[in-house]
């Protein structure tokens, strides 16, 4: 089973649906607002392929698919791949990875992504590529 764990801190200056909009680019979810020492954070979750759809869909319109690639390896741990987006770059319709916060002034976007499949997972996601164009696979059995 893929799930997928996303949120963004809510800073006093922003607003709530600002950050739901650029939270809703990246993975189309319910959010909620916590609070967590002190700090609002708003945190979605999502489960199965289409989870990560609008995600598989901008690493291939940005033509990022080798980046996003190098970087989720990079981030496995067991079966969770967990990397960061600019929250601006995010509300621009972007995907921008990014260190949790020194390059996101106003702090950066969360994804875990979890699955027994992962390293299938993020083959699917980011495939392999040949002169830029991604060598696309079927995506994986959602158990």
């Amino acid at each position: 089973m893929i799930e997928l764990e996303i949120e963004a801190p809510v800073h006093p200056t922003e607003s709530r649906e600002k950050v739901e909009k650029a939270l809703k680019t990246v993975v189309e979810a319910e959010y909620t607002l916590l609070e967590r020492d002190r700090q609002k954070v708003l945190y979605g979750k999502a489960q199965g392929l289409e989870a990560v759809s609008k995600m598989y869909q901008r690493l291939r319109d940005q033509l990022i698919v080798e980046s996003a690639r190098k970087l989720m390896k990079r981030n496995i741990v067991d079966d969770t791949v967990t990397f960061y987006l600019h929250k601006q770059a995010a509300f621009m319709g972007k995907m921008h990875f990014c260190q949790p916060e020194a390059e996101s002034p106003m702090g950066s976007i969360k994804v875990n992504i979890r699955s027994t499949k992962i390293e299938e997972l993020v083959d699917w996601l980011c495939p392999k590529t040949v002169d830029g164009k991604p060598l696309e696979r079927e995506p994986p059995i959602d158990i």
